[in-house]
């Protein structure tokens, strides 16, 4: 189902109601986590980040992307790999 890179957004001017309200505009500050996340880790990951910063009054946000991994630069089979 694609994978998903969960950010840490700020935001201003806006009051969530549940942590699964999405910020209508917000300013990315950064990844969460190193690499990507599965739907359901996202959306794990985003909920638990979420409830937190309600009880806090906290002005972040998590917010999961659908992301596409390219590998740029993999080598072909039979190309010579130098460091």
């Amino acid at each position: 189902m694609g994978q998903f890179r969960v950010w840490i957004a700020a935001y201003d001017g806006w009051k969530p109601r549940d942590c699964h309200d999405v910020p209508p505009k917000a300013v990315a500050v950064e990844p969460a986590e190193e690499g990507t996340m599965s739907v359901e880790q996202a959306a794990a990951y985003v909920e638990a980040f979420n409830r937190t910063a309600l009880r806090r009054f906290a002005k972040i946000w998590a917010v999961a992307l659908p992301v596409t991994v390219r590998y740029e630069g993999e080598p072909n089979a039979g190309a010579t790999i130098e460091s």
